[in-house]
């Protein structure tokens, strides 16, 4: 009867350690599209860019089901972004793949009008209008 004691203690130690115990998200690239057109470093759309990526990778771990739409609040150069991660991440995965991607983005797509980025495990989308998936 102990021995059945322990081992049960033992199996459930596994389990619990595998639930929480979580691996880096994935954020290798599945696509990416950026907008041939770009704007300027001093167009104001540049300042929605900004605001709207910012937000993408602070906000949507926090958002629930890890879908977060959002939209800059400048009238003259509106910019409109959605972001997603995979449910199954936890809180800290999902910020490190919206981080991944925001920098992606940056880098891959610079000053672009509007870009789509896919990672395995979580997508960032702006444009300069307002769309719904």
């Amino acid at each position: 009867m102990a021995f059945l004691h322990r081992f049960a203690l033992a199996l459930l130690g596994l389990l619990l350690a595998f639930n929480f115990v979580l691996g880096d998200p994935d954020t290798t690239m599945v696509y990416k599209i950026c907008n041939g057109n770009v704007y300027g470093s001093s167009d104001p759309y540049a300042d929605s860019v900004s605001y709207v990526l910012a937000a993408m990778a602070t906000v949507t771990a926090n958002h629930p089901g890890y879908d977060y739409y959002t939209q800059s609040p400048y009238v003259e150069a509106t910019a409109y972004g959605h972001a997603v991660c995979n449910t199954a991440l936890s809180f800290t995965d999902c910020a490190t793949c919206m981080s991944s991607a925001e920098s992606q983005i940056l880098s891959d797509c610079p000053n672009s009008i509007g870009v789509q980025m896919q990672l395995q495990d979580c997508r960032m989308r702006y444009e300069n209008y307002s769309f719904s998936e």
